[in-house]
């Protein structure tokens, strides 16, 4: 199983970001695992609106939603199939602004089987990235 990192992100006046990372592998043979690749950041009003699901998957992952906070340190590990999830959360939600549209995709992202998020995963990771974020747009926005 691929393991994800759910870091915080300490901004000003008790503000956060959130930024996910995929850890890589440990290949035979090497001493130290390789860095984490960043899949995305969330702040803001986007933040704040895709608040529920962020706490879904800390519960899934055996996490206290009241531990999200500014002082966080250390980083919540999650499972693939959570990490999947946040991952197309975060690169679908990170540069819109419109409220509506924001609930209305992290909603249709919330009710995604694992099946179907790992498949928009698979695009956006190793695909025509932006284009598999535009149809997703598209799809769960209205």
């Amino acid at each position: 199983m691929q393991e994800f990192q759910l870091r915080v992100l300490p901004l000003d006046h008790n503000n956060f970001a959130l930024e996910l990372y995929q850890c890589a592998y440990k290949k035979a043979g090497e001493k130290k695992r390789p860095a984490a690749k960043k899949l995305g950041r969330l702040k803001g009003n986007a933040l704040v609106l895709a608040r529920q699901k962020i706490y879904a998957t800390l519960k899934a992952n055996n996490y206290d939603p009241k531990t999200l906070s500014q002082q966080r340190q250390t980083p919540y590990i999650l499972s693939e199939e959570s990490g999947v999830s946040l991952a197309i959360l975060f690169q679908s939600l990170q540069p819109l602004s419109k409220t509506e549209r924001i609930a209305n995709i992290a909603e249709g992202i919330m009710a995604m089987s694992n099946e179907e998020a790992h498949y928009w995963f698979g695009k956006i990771a190793n695909g025509n990235r932006s284009n598999a974020l535009k149809a997703l747009r598209i799809l769960l926005g209205d």
